[in-house]
C-alpha cells in the first residue's frame, strides 16, 4: 500500500505464538494487496481495470466486500466518494499511469453508477470505466489485521497502516489508546513529527484525510491534492485542510473522511447530523493562512 503497518500488543506473548500471529497478519496484508493494488498489473482489480467488456467478469468474495462497501458509500454521500475515478486520479499525476485525455472527455467513463456488482460478478455499463480503492483499502486492511488478533484472542491491541487505526482494550498500562492527529504544518516532515490534538480512542475505528501528503505542484508554484472531486474531475478544493473520522469500522472511517474532504465543512456538517454513526474533526484552512478546528458534538474533547 506504499506505506508502513504498526502493531502494538499489550501484554506478555510467547515468541512462537506471535511468530504466527505475524504470518497470519503478513498473509492478511498480502491477500489485500493482490485484490486491491492498482500499481501491480497481475491484481485482481489490474485485471478488471483491463476488461474493456460489458460481459460480467467474476470476483472474489473479498474483493466483492469492498466493492459493494464502496458503491453503498458512493450512495450515501452523493457521489462525493466515488470507486471510478482511477483515469481521473492518474490524469492528475498519483497514479502509476499518465491520462493525458482532457479531463472531459475522461469524465465520460466516470461514475459510480457506471458499474455493477451482480451475484460475485462485476459489470460496466461503459467498457473503459476503471476503480480505485485506494480511498478505503487501507482501512479495509486496518480491518482485516484487528480481525487476525482477534481471532488469536487477543484483547488489548491497536494497529495502525498509513495513519488509519483501530485501537481495542487497553495499553501496556492499563489505560485507554491514545493517539495524535497530525497538524497540517507537518507538511513535508516525518509522520507525526507536529500534533494537532491527541484523543483517546479505544474500541473505536479511526482515519484522516486530508490535502497537505500527497500533493503535486502546479507550473505557478500553487499545489493541489490528490483527493479528486468526482463530481468536476478537478481536485477537490474546499476549507477542509484534514478531517479524522471515528466509526466502528476503519472501512468506514477512511471512506467517509475522503467524502467529507470532497464535501467541505458546511456540508460535511449537515451531513454528518443525518449520520451520527460518524463522529468527525475538522481542520479548517481559515482566510489568513492558518488553521482553526471544528468538531460533531460526539468527538472526544481534546486531551
Amino acid at each position: 500500500m506504499g506505506t508502513a503497518c504498526h502493531i502494538t500488543l499489550a501484554g506478555s506473548v510467547p515468541k512462537q505464538e506471535l511468530a504466527a500471529l505475524r504470518g497470519g497478519i503478513d498473509a492478511a496484508l498480502a491477500d489485500v494487496n493482490a485484490r486491491m493494488s492498482i500499481w501491480s498489473p497481475d491484481t485482481e482489480i489490474s485485471k478488471f481495470n483491463r476488461f474493456q467488456s460489458l460481459e460480467k467478469f467474476p470476483i472474489s468474495p473479498e474483493f466483492a466486500e469492498v466493492v459493494q462497501s464502496a458503491l453503498s458509500y458512493s450512495a450515501m454521500t452523493d457521489g462525493a466518494f466515488d470507486p471510478t475515478v482511477k483515469p481521473l486520479v492518474e490524469h492528475w499525476g498519483f497514479g502509476p499511469n499518465a491520462d493525458t485525455e482532457p479531463v472531459e472527455e475522461i469524465m465520460q467513463a466516470v461514475g459510480w453508477q457506471k458499474i455493477n456488482l451482480e451475484n460475485g460478478a462485476l459489470i460496466k455499463t461503459n467498457p473503459n470505466v476503471q476503480i480505485d480503492l485506494a480511498a478505503i483499502a487501507k482501512g479495509y486492511g486496518v480491518d482485516r489485521v484487528a480481525d487476525v488478533i482477534r481471532k488469536a484472542s487477543h484483547k488489548n491491541f491497536i494497529v495502525e497502516i498509513g495513519g488509519e487505526i483501530v485501537a481495542e482494550g487497553s495499553n501496556p498500562h492499563g489505560k485507554p489508546w491514545r493517539v495524535g492527529i497530525e497538524s497540517p504544518e507537518a507538511s513535508g516532515k516525518a509522520f507525526g513529527s507536529e500534533i494537532f490534538q491527541t484523543l483517546d480512542i479505544s474500541g473505536k475505528a479511526m482515519a484522516t484525510s486530508g490535502d497537505y501528503r500527497n500533493f503535486q505542484v502546479r507550473e505557478d508554484g500553487t499545489r493541489y491534492s490528490h483527493i479528486i472531486n468526482p463530481h468536476t474531475g478537478m481536485p477537490a478544493e474546499s476549507d477542509v485542510a484534514a478531517v479524522t473520522v471515528l466509526a466502528s469500522h476503519c472501512m468506514d472511517a477512511d471512506a467517509i473522511a475522503t467524502s467529507l474532504c470532497v464535501m467541505g465543512s458546511d456540508k460535511s456538517f449537515q451531513w454528518l447530523e443525518n449520520h451520527p454513526e460518524f463522529q468527525a474533526f475538522f481542520i479548517l484552512h481559515a482566510p489568513n493562512g492558518s488553521f482553526t478546528s471544528k468538531a460533531t458534538p460526539g468527538f472526544p474533547k481534546p486531551e
